[in-house]
């Protein structure tokens, strides 16, 4: 599968004053992805375009040549994209356990009611059982942020967009959590892309994008 951005221009409400100009980029199955720059930059205005939660001024998204617009955004955040969002999301009336098998019944998983795996999952960043059944508003930043990756990644979609996904953790979450991205891409062969001010994760990427002055660098 290959996504791609075509001819990708965008502003904010000044068309004289735009953001980025006639962006061209393509990402590939199998690859971890990071767009790389500083703050109000625009990397999660671009993160947000990939995952079908807004749409460009100009130009398209496509996945294998198919426009997500076509596919209807909806269905293609539905079925194509992983989102990975910097303020969590979770449902806080709700155990970090109970995040994760809502979200694997919602998607009809067929590890859906499977006590032990959604532990597993849990456990691979750090949420030990004793954490699992605690309500997520007594876990820390860090840790809710982690439930919120797991529930996101068991998401069975082809895409992973996350948005400073490791901006809350300290260095060694960090890790765990690119190392996870990097199974993701490596040995389930989605495509990983990640936002990040932090050009240290950025190195762990197969593939670094910088934007910078409004334009996107691939290195």
């Amino acid at each position: 599968m290959t996504l791609t951005i075509k001819h990708l221009t965008h502003w904010y409400t000044d068309e004289s004053n735009k953001l980025y100009t006639d962006v061209n980029l393509e990402f590939e199955s199998g690859k971890f992805y990071a767009i790389v720059g500083e703050s109000g930059s625009g990397k999660t205005t671009i993160l947000s375009f990939l995952a079908g939660l807004d749409s460009p001024r100009e130009g398209e998204i496509a996945v294998d040549g198919e426009s997500i617009n076509k596919i209807g955004l909806t269905k293609y955040r539905q079925r194509y994209v992983a989102t990975i969002f910097q303020a969590y999301n979770l449902l806080t009336t709700m155990t970090a356990y109970q995040n994760i098998e809502t979200a694997l019944a919602v998607t009809n998983s067929s590890h859906k009611g499977d006590r032990q795996y959604i532990l597993d999952q849990l456990a691979k960043v750090g949420i030990d059982e004793e954490k699992a059944f605690k309500n997520v508003q007594k876990l820390s930043g860090g840790e809710q942020q982690r439930v919120a990756i797991v529930r996101a990644l068991l998401v069975d979609a082809p895409i992973v967009a996350a948005d400073e996904a490791t901006g809350n953790l300290d260095h060694e979450n960090s890790e765990l959590i690119v190392d996870l991205f990097k199974e993701l891409a490596h040995d389930y062969g989605k495509t990983v892309i990640l936002i990040t001010h932090d050009r240290e994760v950025a190195q762990e990427a197969d593939v670094q994008i910088e934007l910078k002055d409004h334009k996107f660098t691939v290195k």
